[in-house]
């Protein structure tokens, strides 16, 4: 991590910043203008702040009633005087960040989340022009296109603590940089928990068989498996218990028609749980902690398994659709892997750090690279085999797929 007051790739327009958690903006006195915020289902993390434009590298600084100074956004435009004729500077959100100033456009699809509909999209910046987008960030469970997460509450009945990483040698921001990470993992894999108990009723109301309702129950075990793993890994790092509080399950259910279920499968299974195990694997490869390493090729393994079970779901379900609905799954995949990508190249990430790859921490162009290949050697070129509706399907499934041959991590069909 560089120094405070230096630029970084968190997204914020060059503000410093890091991953360590917080509770309040006591807690960052160490940044300048040190804050604490949440973002979206983030865990709680400390903020470099700002009182002047230069403060905040190639970005502006903004006002913000939560910071104890004000806060560093991309942007590129002050004033609308620097957009031309017929442009103005005006706000436009990120994906997975914060909104920025950016110029209008004649070629914007949406000024707000308001044009975008009532499917959970959002009006975001991407290649130059504000459009909507429908992406998410990392596994989810999916209400109404959001994902939601529980709370991070001090609790040790979600701990597992057989076998525990090795901080010594660690610096205390790289211990609380690892505690907010396995805390993030941690919350994602008890919503999977909760994707899964869904998806075991839903298999039941569509008369699924009895092999596909087998493997969700296995599949639900290992997500809680995961999430003790992961807690007892975050609890390590920050010297203090941590776990999930309440996961808030009101209308969880939504639509349970086949077309329904068959879309959220598509992001939650296939392409979710196919970029999961990939993530895990990489990390592990790269890992230098015999604990977390392992813990690390479980979770990739039981993440296959899981990606397994959707294409397997997908390829049922579809034997029970009409060409129509087969048409219109083939185009909602086409967009979800359209808008994952477009993520990929989009998203801020934090610059890769030796000491926390070797417990478990990914930089970013080996996060990016990760994603980009599940999405265009994986789950492509399978969901082109099941769904030879989708656009462009005929050159997928000509372009045959990376396995990860030295894993043994391949999603497939069969």
């Amino acid at each position: 991590m560089g120094d405070a007051g230096a630029p970084n790739s968190s997204g914020d327009g060059g503000a410093a910043g890091s991953n360590f958690p917080c509770t309040t903006n006591a807690d960052c006195s160490a940044l300048p203008y040190g804050w604490c915020e949440r973002y979206g289902p983030d865990f709680p993390s400390c903020h470099a702040g700002c009182v002047r434009d230069s403060d905040c590298g190639s970005g502006i600084c903004v006002c913000d009633p939560h910071t104890v100074a004000g806060r560093c956004t991309a942007s590129n435009c002050r004033v609308d005087a620097d957009c031309g004729a017929n442009s103005l500077c005006a706000t436009s959100g990120q994906i997975c960040s914060y909104e920025t100033f950016q110029c209008t456009s004649t070629e914007d699809e949406c000024l707000s989340n308001l044009d975008c509909g009532t499917n959970g999209a959002t009006c975001v910046f991407q290649d130059g022009r504000r459009t909507c987008n429908g992406a998410v960030c990392g596994r989810p469970f999916l209400v109404a296109d959001a994902p939601r997460l529980a709370e991070i509450e001090p609790r040790t009945d979600w701990l597992e603590t057989s076998d525990l990483p090795n901080p010594s040698g660690l610096s205390p921001l790289a211990r609380a940089e690892l505690a907010a990470h396995w805390s993030r993992l941690g919350q994602m894999e008890h919503a999977s928990i909760a994707a899964f108990a869904r998806f075991n009723l839903q298999l039941l109301s569509l008369g699924a068989p009895a092999e596909l309702i087998e493997a969700c129950q296995r599949a639900l075990s290992d997500e809680t498996t995961h999430a003790r793993l992961c807690f007892g890994f975050a609890s390590r790092y920050a010297g203090a218990p941590l776990g999930p509080g309440k996961l808030e399950i009101r209308d969880c259910f939504g639509d349970s028609d086949l077309q329904a279920v068959l879309k959220l499968v598509l992001r939650e299974g296939c392409l979710g749980e196919t970029v999961a195990a990939l993530e895990a694997l990489q990390a592990a490869a790269l890992t230098t902690d015999s604990a977390v390493k392992g813990a690390l090729l479980r979770i990739a393994c039981d993440e296959q398994s899981h990606a397994e079970l959707a294409f397997k779901f997908l390829r049922w379900g579809l034997t029970e659709c009409s060409p129509e609905a087969r048409a219109e799954l083939a185009e909602d995949a086409e967009q979800a892997l359209a808008e994952f990508e477009r993520a990929a190249f989009e998203r801020a990430f934090i610059p890769g750090d030796r000491a926390l790859e070797g417990h478990g921490v990914l930089g970013g162009a080996t996060l990016r690279a990760v994603h980009l290949g599940a999405v265009r050697e994986v789950v492509r070129p399978l969901l082109a085999a099941l769904l030879p509706e989708a656009r462009g399907s005929r050159d997928l499934g000509q372009r045959p797929p990376r396995h990860c041959a030295d894993s043994g991590v391949v999603a497939t069909t069969e």
